[in-house]
């Protein structure tokens, strides 16, 4: 069996409060596929890693061993610096001394025949490690005096001391302070019917057969003569309406609100209401849908596309969406997300299968574990998954499109890159859970 080996690195150092402290360690993630580029999936693998100083065929100054295995997504993840160390200490390494060169061997039958290598170069050292072996910086100039600080809580009192002797009688004071009011009486006997509410009328109590509230389920009804079991308010009434606060948009914004909570807003003229914590919007779209482009490999020619974007929230990546125009049914399409804006190079999230039938928005759902944040570029492909005579078409902007934090781009058969086709977009649309607590208008 051959395999593919396609290799994305993420380094993060450990370390306490002090640089120098101990263990270091870096992060370093993999993804197997096979000649059939499908992802060699929970499957044992076998990874040896050595740090090269100087250049791919330098000096070896570290190499350890790892037992690896991959998940559902073909990817596998170990820790440098945890391994069954072969060569040298990973803590050793002088990082300020470089360029360094990671060079990795993989057994994709979790064994030690490796047959995968890949080597390449550390292009920025992490800080942390690079401070390990730095010099230290001369000392600062002395700040200025803080503030006071807060005055210190009054101490405990000290020993009693001995009882004096007794003083002449004192002129007889003033009268003192009216007394505290003492306890209230029993209640009198209840007025009304059950569940009536009684009131001052007039400097005497009354109550109203209309005005009841039932103390269990809390429950309040005004106009009418029961208590509605299924109304926590109930307003019965021919000649009259409910009347929301209403106010400004500053009044409104200066209210510390709770999600429910219902006001009509005198600058906008709209009934307004807080909504919840969560909800799912659009973060990345181009409109712009004027030109077909068509995605197919018959084995020959290879098109397909890639289109950048850049979230507006940062959220929890729920679909892509894209809209065909043109097909052949049963058209297989194989779409991959990336973290980065050269396609095809990047931090790789997601790799689905799907199979178009027809025209119209697709909408391809992701699993509820990719955050993507505002600001941050990221890419996806859409690429043909097996050669056929069939294909589809896609729509997009003619030339332009309107996603300013994103383009097109095609790919190049000849050198298996891609080519931007800046400022054209996909006729595309990103959609995320974000927190999006605030005032939405409900009319």
């Amino acid at each position: 069996m051959k395999y593919k080996y396609l290799l994305y690195i993420g380094l993060f150092i450990f370390s306490s409060a002090m640089l120098t402290a101990q263990p270091e360690k870096m992060s370093y993630q993999f993804v197997i596929r096979d000649a059939a580029n499908e992802l060699m999936k929970n499957r044992n693998v076998g990874v040896k890693i050595s740090i090269i100083q100087g250049s791919t065929a330098g000096l070896l100054v570290y190499a350890e061993t790892h037992a690896s295995t991959t998940n559902a997504n073909g990817l596998a993840t170990l820790v440098i610096g945890t391994g069954t160390v072969v060569v040298g200490a990973f803590e050793g390494i002088n990082w300020g001394d470089g360029p360094y060169f990671i060079k990795s061997e993989t057994d994709p039958n979790g064994g030690t025949d490796y047959t995968i290598v890949g080597t390449n170069e550390l292009l920025s050292v992490p800080y942390a490690l690079y401070a390990v072996n730095g010099v230290e910086g001369p000392q600062g100039i002395e700040g200025p005096k803080g503030d006071q600080g807060d005055k210190g809580d009054q101490g405990d009192p000290g020993p009693q001391g001995p009882k004096g002797d007794k003083g002449d009688k004192g002129d007889q004071g003033s009268i003192g302070l009216q007394g505290p009011m003492g306890p209230q009486g029993p209640a009198g006997e209840v007025g009304g019917e059950n569940q009536q509410i009684n009131f001052n009328d007039n400097g005497e109590s009354g109550g109203d057969a209309e005005l009841l509230y039932d103390e269990v389920s809390n429950h309040l009804t005004i106009g009418a003569t029961e208590i509605n079991p299924n109304a926590a308010l109930e307003i019965s009434s021919t000649t009259g309406a409910v009347l929301l606060p209403r106010m400004t948009t500053a009044q409104r914004n200066a209210i510390d609100a709770s999600e429910g909570m219902m006001i009509y807003n005198t600058d906008v003229h709209k009934f307004q209401g807080f909504v919840g914590d969560s909800g799912v919007i659009t973060v990345a779209a181009s409109t712009l849908a004027a030109v077909t482009y068509f995605i197919g490999d018959d084995g020959v020619t290879t098109d397909y596309p890639a289109q950048t974007f850049t979230p507006s929230a940062t959220g929890l990546l729920k679909n892509i969406v894209f809209t065909v125009s043109s097909l052949s049914p049963g058209f297989q399409l194989t779409v991959e997300l990336y973290e980065g804006n050269t396609p095809g190079i990047g931090f790789f999230f997601h790799s689905q299968n799907i199979i178009i039938n027809s025209l119209g928005d697709v909408t391809v759902n992701f699993p509820p574990t990719f955050i993507l944040h505002e600001g941050q570029i990221y890419h996806f492909i859409l690429r043909p998954t097996v050669v056929s005579s069939n294909f589809i078409g896609i729509l997009k902007g003619d030339l332009s499109g309107d996603h300013d934090g994103g383009s097109l781009f095609y790919y190049n058969q000849s050198n298996g890159s891609f080519d931007s086709a800046h400022p054209d977009d996909i006729h595309f649309s990103v959609h995320s859970l974000v927190n999006n607590q605030g005032w939405v208008d409900l009319h």
